[in-house]
């Protein structure tokens, strides 16, 4: 299971739920920037089987409403991923680029963290949001 929602964070009082797909829910330094901003965090083996397809746990985590984070950016381009993300509300975030080391992407996501807060809290879901390198978060898709 995820972290607890730490003590005096952004988010202490907030239902935000980020959910860590099958090639980040081991990332020590995502998993260390997500904790050092007490969110709470859900692992993508802890629901679901290793190499489940997408369009299986995609509506799984919409019903929960948990805010995906992937490096999975082709989902935005497959058809019947696309349309998951769009009937289930998905708020999908994902790296830009897809060639970060785990400990650039826990760089870019602890910068990144306030303005995905702030892009939940201002914008309905579903949407698709890149992270780049530096942490800043540009909405993609809103549907």
């Amino acid at each position: 299971m995820g972290a607890e929602q730490g003590q005096g964070s952004l988010v202490a009082a907030s239902p935000f739920v980020l959910f860590l797909d099958e090639n980040h829910c081991r990332n020590r330094h995502v998993i260390s920037a997500i904790e050092h901003h007490g969110i709470r965090w859900e692992s993508h083996l802890d629901h679901f089987a290793p190499g489940t397809e997408d369009t299986e746990w995609l509506p799984e985590i919409g019903r929960r409403g948990w805010a995906l984070l992937t490096t999975d950016a082709r989902i935005r381009s497959n058809f019947l991923e696309r349309e998951a993300v769009r009937t289930n509300r998905i708020r999908m975030f994902y790296f830009s680029r897809n060639n970060l080391a785990g400990m650039e992407m826990g760089v870019a996501l602890l910068r990144a963290i306030p303005a995905m807060l702030k892009l939940v809290g201002t914008q309905a879901a579903p949407f698709t949001a890149s992270i780049s390198r530096s942490g800043e978060v540009k909405l993609r898709d809103s549907f």
